[in-house]
């Protein structure tokens, strides 16, 4: 890892760990999801281009998966059996809007997310590592894993969980799913770390986005412009 973050960018980081999912919930029931999804993406590119210097994402000479890989493909399986077995089905589904969901929002979806998880995760872990102690490196390694698993956590609790509907959030299998999707997030880091490839957190997020439309027919088209039922 080349980039050095600086004093700057553990404030953004920070701010945007503890602030924006609150201000994404609140947008949602005020104006629907469009607002607050456009915001989320435009701050996750934005800041990974012009904070990184790049997106991470590079198409010519790709180097071979790493190992986290596919151990991440594994753990999207098993998570993917799971919410079909917890899936919430539409009735009489709108098929442009499940075909618009997976087109347009899956891939967005899936490229955009991790852009800032991992921004929040290496501008803490990465910051001055040359040169702080053992003690100050454990430090705030330990802090980018509290802020990035707290943003992960929070802005699907106060704001993807309010309309994205596509399994039921209570039972046993719930609970394997949620474990199934935070352990993902996680290997997205080793992914990342092994590869400097983003191509390669993004096939897995894909498949999570994409496999539960089609046997739920679900759209996200009619909250877009207007708050659902919780």
């Amino acid at each position: 890892m080349n980039w050095k973050p600086k004093p700057a960018d553990l404030v953004i980081s920070s701010v945007m760990a503890l602030c924006f999912p609150v201000l994404a919930g609140f947008l949602y029931t005020e104006t629907g999801a469009l607002l607050p999804i456009i915001l989320y993406y435009f701050a996750a590119w934005s800041i990974s281009i012009f904070r990184r210097g790049g997106s991470g994402y590079h198409f010519k000479n790709l180097s071979a998966p790493p190992v986290w890989f596919y151990i991440n493909l594994a753990v999207i399986a098993a998570t993917l059996v799971v919410s079909f077995f917890i899936r919430v089905e539409t009735e009489n589904p709108y098929l442009i809007g499940v075909l618009c969901t997976g087109v347009i929002w899956a891939v967005a979806n899936a490229s955009t997310e991790q852009l800032l998880w991992l921004y929040i995760f290496d501008a803490w872990d990465l910051y001055k590592k040359d040169t702080l102690s053992r003690t100050c490196r454990v430090f705030m390694r330990t802090t980018g894993l509290v802020l990035f698993s707290l943003f992960i956590g929070t802005i699907h609790a106060l704001f993807w969980a309010k309309f994205l509907h596509t399994v039921n959030a209570t039972g046993i299998l719930a609970i394997l799913f949620i474990l199934g999707t935070t352990v993902s997030g996680y290997l997205h880091i080793l992914v990342w770390r092994k590869s400097s490839q983003m191509l390669y957190t993004f096939i897995p997020h894909f498949m999570l986005n994409l496999f539960p439309l089609v046997w739920t027919g679900y759209s996200i088209l009619p909250y877009l412009l207007k708050a659902g039922p919780g």
